[in-house]
């Protein structure tokens, strides 16, 4: 579920830094210093509570890459410097760019490895 769930989830919290933004100091960066905030806190959760508190390894439960979408966004406004643009189209590549974005975080699990001389994938 989380290709679906958390682009629905995090743009919500990115349109409403980026309208408080854009409204009060006409600076089109909300979206991207929402999703720099929220990595710093989900990277800071990962190495508290599931290496040190448990040791399990932080490259299973890594957090995802939500900067290049964020980006789209800002860059959406910036361009067009209209709400109704932005929505349709920036939120649009927000949600399309999110799962490509992640493939070079779960790449080191696609390669194909044998095991008692079986092929795994």
């Amino acid at each position: 579920w989380w290709p679906i769930v958390t682009p629905i989830t995090t743009i919500t919290f990115c349109a409403a830094l980026q309208y408080y933004n854009w409204v009060n100091y006409r600076q089109p960066f909300g979206a991207t210093h929402t999703i720099l905030a929220l990595g710093t806190g989900k990277w800071i959760a990962v190495f508290t509570s599931w290496m040190w508190w448990s040791n399990y390894p932080p490259n299973f439960v890594m957090p995802a890459t939500l900067l290049p979408s964020a980006l789209v966004l800002d860059i959406a406004l910036f361009l067009t410097r209209n709400w109704t643009i932005t929505v349709v189209n920036g939120a649009w590549m927000f949600a399309i760019l999110f799962y490509p974005s992640n493939w070079p975080i779960f790449a080191y699990s696609h390669t194909p490895l044998v095991v008692y001389g079986a092929l795994l994938s």
